[in-house]
């Protein structure tokens, strides 16, 4: 088996030129970019990386039908989502707490790349710019992801701020305690610098609310705070980390707008189905009317059409767009996105779909 370094060097190629040819180039001038570190904590999972593998590999145990004579020669890639026009099923995931280690702009880079692409950005708040910094440097920034931790009355107040910078919607998610990453924990990694404080302090949020952020010991949340936080929201809420048809349920009782299917990537618990193989289940709860965004192993533009096929409405591209930031800050986030659209465009022609809406299903190959 080809090891990690063999890879990269056998991508070193495609990372020559500044207009990447493909994603492989992008991803080995992210390597050639990052720190050993920082590369490391890109793409960790949790525990024995079980979940992070398996959500990238699960993609490939579902195979397309492709009728010989169906292809479309101009299918139509856009979609709405959330209100919002889309040029494809599609926006940038909130990864924070770190992503000015792949460059300085961060999060002001990747809204900016969203919106040339005509999408919309996902705006963690651990970030390493403020929030009004990132909605100010682009109309794309939609969507605030918070975490539900901590005491409520910050929760709310920190939604207001979303909603008073311009912000249209709120993301909870919710992490109950530290993540056993044992890359990170091998090369002793920190993260100075970056990360949540960019959100705090005089004349912005509470600091308290960050100790609480990071304070593990904190009482555990349930799902009646959840829902007495989402009633009391200036903005309508999606939930993330949801992967069952109890948690779809729970939800959406608890006055859910949306649902973000989501295991994190991996980087939360190991062992964890693989977050693809529990889309369609949750579809199937909350109904065809829900609106539904995926991440968790999106690497192509081919996952983005099994994600839509499957029950979501658009995908959130996380790692990918790190990628690109780290190979070349807004450029190389534009081409990611470019790169991704141009793929999912050629799966949709291939596969005799004329838009998303005909994305169902019956695109895949029945077990034989």
């Amino acid at each position: 088996m080809m090891s990690e370094q063999d890879e990269i060097r056998r991508d070193d190629r495609y990372a020559t030129s500044r207009k990447y040819a493909s994603m492989r180039g992008i991803r080995a001038a992210a390597r050639l970019a990052l720190s050993e570190t920082v590369w490391n904590y890109l793409h960790c999972g949790t525990g024995d990386e079980v979940t992070a593998r398996a959500n990238v590999s699960a993609f490939d145990d579902y195979l397309y039908e492709v009728p010989l004579f169906a292809g479309v020669a101009k299918p139509d890639t856009s979609t709405h989502f959330l209100g919002e026009e889309l040029s494809f099923p599609a926006l940038t995931a909130p990864f924070g707490g770190g992503e000015t280690l792949f460059h300085p702009d961060g999060m002001l880079a990747v809204g900016r790349a969203a919106h040339a692409a005509g999408i919309r950005q996902m705006v963690p708040v651990a970030a390493g710019h403020a929030l009004e910094e990132v909605r100010a440097a682009s109309p794309a920034a939609l969507v605030f992801q918070m975490t539900f931790c901590g005491r409520e009355s910050h929760v709310i107040d920190m939604m207001h701020r979303a909603k008073d910078a311009g912000y249209r919607y709120i993301c909870v998610t919710y992490s109950p305690i530290r993540q056993w990453r044992e890359r990170m924990m091998e090369d002793r990694f920190s993260m100075p610098g970056a990360g949540a404080p960019s959100n705090f302090g005089p004349g912005k949020s509470d600091p308290a609310m960050l100790r609480e952020l990071l304070d593990f010991t904190e009482p555990r949340w349930s799902w009646e705070q959840a829902a007495r936080v989402i009633g009391a929201a200036p903005l309508p809420c999606l939930v993330k980390g949801i992967t069952s048809r109890v948690d779809a349920c729970a939800a959406l009782k608890a006055g859910a707008h949306g649902l973000y299917v989501s295991n994190y990537g991996g980087r939360t618990i190991d062992r964890e189905p693989a977050a693809i193989t529990t889309l369609a289940g949750v579809r199937a709860e909350a109904g065809p009317d829900v609106p539904i965004v995926f991440d968790s192993g999106i690497r192509r533009g081919s996952d983005i059409a099994t994600a839509l096929a499957l029950g979501a409405d658009a995908v959130a591209l996380g790692r990918t767009c790190a990628l690109g930031l780290a190979a070349d800050g807004e450029a190389g986030v534009r081409r990611v996105l470019e790169l991704l659209k141009d793929e999912f465009w050629t799966t949709l022609g291939h596969l005799g779909c004329a838009s998303v809406r005909d994305l169902t299903p019956e695109i895949f190959r029945a077990p034989r």
